[in-house]
């Protein structure tokens, strides 16, 4: 497999999974129509269309290499991180908000916004110990930052795994 294709199953699966939970919470039915990447999907209702960008946050770029060379042919295998690492929650923190800030200040959004209203972000989180405290450990970093919000998003949601498969969560909402 291709890196840009492995890429874009991780991409459609976390629209697929958002696209569940979000259905089913807010009772409606959207479904992608288009894959025009970026954004990775755009999704129609009956009344309404939006766009979905996704996005992912690893702890290190260690882990970002090695996740993503894992299902590509010809790739070796990497180790995830060397050493010890004193505070995952910390380290992970700061990814993630550098991560949503990048896409918060984004311009290239501008067309999309325009045409179909604002879109959802959706953060695909790679962290293998994921809890509340990795949660507070982001807010604590997310307060201590300037973000530029550009105002493309609705509303970040983030996907993790849980002990049941995937869990798909609202972070933020009613973003600028």
């Amino acid at each position: 497999m291709q890196r840009r294709h492995a890429q874009v199953l991780h991409e459609r699966f976390n629209v697929k999974l958002f696209l569940e939970e979000f259905n089913a919470r807010y009772q409606t039915d959207f479904k992608v129509v288009a894959e025009p990447n970026p954004p990775e999907a755009i999704i129609q209702s009956k009344n309404t269309t939006r766009w979905v960008e996704v996005t992912t946050a690893y702890l290190n770029e260690a882990q970002a290499k090695a996740l993503s060379a894992y299902p590509v042919k010809g790739e070796k295998p990497q180790a995830n991180w060397q050493g010890v690492i004193a505070d995952l929650d910390a380290q992970f923190a700061h990814q993630f908000v550098d991560v949503v800030t990048k896409k918060l200040g984004k311009t290239s959004y501008a067309p999309f916004s325009k045409q179909y209203g604002k879109g959802y972000l959706i953060v695909s989180i790679q962290h293998p110990m994921f809890c509340q405290k990795t949660l507070s450990a982001i807010e604590r970093v997310w307060d201590e930052v300037e973000v530029v919000d550009n105002g493309y998003f609705k509303s970040i949601y983030i996907v993790n795994r849980a002990d049941d498969g995937y869990k798909v969560s609202l972070w933020k909402s009613n973003l600028s």
